[in-house]
């Protein structure tokens, strides 16, 4: 029998190709978990939403009309100041769309996606509003929380835009090391920003 030799090619990558920093998270991707997942839902954007919707977002999600076409699911809009019930996420979203100008797959009114319920035990990555990292290292995970309904972004304090979120623990910080959707209000476009400060809360 002949032997085979063995002389590998030899292979390379191009710099920075394998870096040793695989911290951080990606806003609206949760993370893998045999249970939680079992409790995604799905719901439509409401007609009356003019601004995009993105994994990662504090909705509100009420019935739908019953003169709508049979609906499986209930509707979803951003949350407001009065009301929240969970977490949008990108997750088996099939109708977000790349539109051009964005960077971040979106979802308007009409379309189905995907969300988390508080409750669901779900761990979701979420940005941080500008300054409250420090406030967020080495407390407890039930310090209480709110959503900026403005900045769309975590924060620790209430305020006329922001609204409690119950029952949602903090389970870790991200100093400086995740990827978050930046949205322009003024411009309509939704980006990513890379390198910036996240948490992951559990719902």
């Amino acid at each position: 029998m002949a032997n085979v030799s063995f002389n590998p090619s030899l292979m390379t990558a191009a710099q920075n190709a394998f870096l040793l920093d695989t911290q951080g998270w990606t806003q609206g991707l949760t993370q893998d978990d045999p249970v939680s997942r079992m409790h995604l839902l799905a719901g439509v954007i409401a007609s009356t939403v003019t601004q995009p919707v993105w994994g990662g977002l504090g909705v509100l999600v009420d019935t739908a009309q019953a003169a709508t076409d049979n609906r499986q699911g209930p509707s979803v809009a951003p949350a407001s100041t009065t009301q929240i019930n969970g977490f949008t996420v990108f997750d088996q979203g099939i109708n977000y769309i790349q539109v051009p100008g964005n960077t971040v797959p979106t979802v308007g009114a009409g379309q189905s996606v995907p969300f988390y319920l508080f409750g669901s035990k779900a761990r979701v990555p979420v940005p941080l509003d500008s300054g409250v990292l420090s406030t967020l290292e080495g407390v407890s995970t039930t310090t209480p929380l709110y959503w900026d309904t403005v900045n769309f972004a975590l924060t620790t304090t209430s305020g006329a835009n922001t609204i409690a979120l119950p029952g949602v623990q903090i389970l870790a910080v991200n100093a400086a090391n995740s990827k978050v959707v930046s949205y322009n209000a003024t411009t309509g476009v939704v980006s990513w920003l890379a390198g910036q400060p996240a948490a992951l809360i559990i719902l």
